[in-house]
């Protein structure tokens, strides 16, 4: 098909592409540097193969939560336990004290809110534009009507990581339902089981930490609430999730440093 002399100068070609990209890829020095606890942090990070069911920055399994923002939103000692003695489909890693301290780092320094949020929610957090951010600014203006047991419930939500399993408006790519249609399945004694206990069969663990009575109390009337105003909630979550950037280049790129 081609001559010889063609196809040494293509294989040239494409060879030079090649090392183009890779210088590149691998000297873009916009990343900040790990300390010595992350890098061991990430070895582990590897060695466990966590990235097969978690996701940083939407690289990743979807089996389990996504874990960009884990470090700013579970307790310590809450994510330590899980590391330990695992929780529903997570098996447990029976870590020692000193390789929970390098995890934890690792996603410490993953956690980044200049850049954004993970799974599904990447945008400039300052804008709130990604779609977590979009559904936290349509609900603002509910706010502002009012609605304060509603709120009440939405913090107690936000103080846990519902949102690491739960899209707005949508079925995650780890099965976890939308939210503001919870009433087609689930009576309301139901739902105040899940929270209470969680549904270890699907792989929902109890919210932690635990939600008192008043606490349940209001993030059901916070879900009806949703569910009630859904086409008008989404409508605006939609229109101000449309304008969502990331800079591709600003992300920690961990799998190469």
């Amino acid at each position: 098909m081609f001559k010889p002399q063609w196809k040494k100068r293509l294989i040239s070609f494409l060879v030079l592409c090649f090392g183009i990209q890779t210088v590149l890829v691998y000297s873009d020095a916009r990343s900040i540097p790990l300390t010595e606890a992350a890098l061991q942090g990430r070895v582990l990070w590897h060695q466990y193969a966590c990235q097969t069911c978690h996701q940083l920055y939407g690289q990743g399994g979807f089996l389990g939560p996504d874990l960009t923002n884990v470090s700013s939103r579970i307790d310590s000692t809450r994510f330590a336990s899980l590391l330990q003695v695992g929780s529903g489909q997570m098996p447990p890693l029976r870590l020692n004290d000193l390789e929970i301290a390098a995890i934890s780092e690792f996603l410490r320094h993953m956690d980044r809110p200049e850049i954004g949020r993970g799974q599904l929610r990447l945008g400039n957090p300052d804008a709130q534009s990604g779609l977590q951010g979009a559904f936290e600014r349509a609900l603002e203006a509910k706010w502002e009507e009012g609605n304060f047991e509603a709120h009440v419930g939405f913090q107690a939500m936000q103080a846990r990581p519902c949102s690491a399993c739960h899209l707005p408006f949508r079925e995650s790519p780890v099965g976890a339902p939308d939210l503001s249609l919870v009433f087609e399945t689930l009576t309301r004694d139901s739902l105040e089981q899940v929270l209470s206990q969680g549904r270890p069969e699907k792989g929902m663990p109890p919210p932690v930490p635990g939600l008192s009575l008043e606490e349940r109390e209001s993030v059901i009337v916070f879900l009806e609430f949703l569910n009630a105003h859904r086409s008008e909630i989404e409508s605006v979550t939609q229109t101000l999730a449309s304008d969502r950037s990331l800079e591709l280049g600003a992300l920690p790129w961990w799998e190469y440093r």
